[in-house]
């Protein structure tokens, strides 16, 4: 389980899904998470000439689709780890 589609949340998505464990990401109030209000980022690896946070985040979603990531609209509002 992921809680939250912000860049980490997806990274975890990503590596999870890539180890066959079949992760569930709940994107939650703000699918993308911060970076989505992100006009321009320009210091990530990968992309060389930039990208706006929106468009990065569609990037991350697709790859983590790409790999049968379970991602799912809505709040996780209490979590057992006993």
């Amino acid at each position: 389980l992921i809680i939250g589609s912000g860049p980490a949340g997806y990274t975890a998505a990503i590596y999870a899904a890539r180890a066959d464990l079949n992760p569930v990401l709940y994107q939650g109030m703000e699918p993308g998470g911060q970076l989505t209000t992100t006009t321009e980022v320009e210091n990530y690896p990968g992309y060389p000439d930039g990208k706006t946070g929106p468009e990065m985040m569609e990037d991350f979603m697709n790859q983590a689709k790409r790999f049968k990531t379970d991602i799912r609209n809505g709040f996780v509002t209490k979590v057992d780890f006993t």
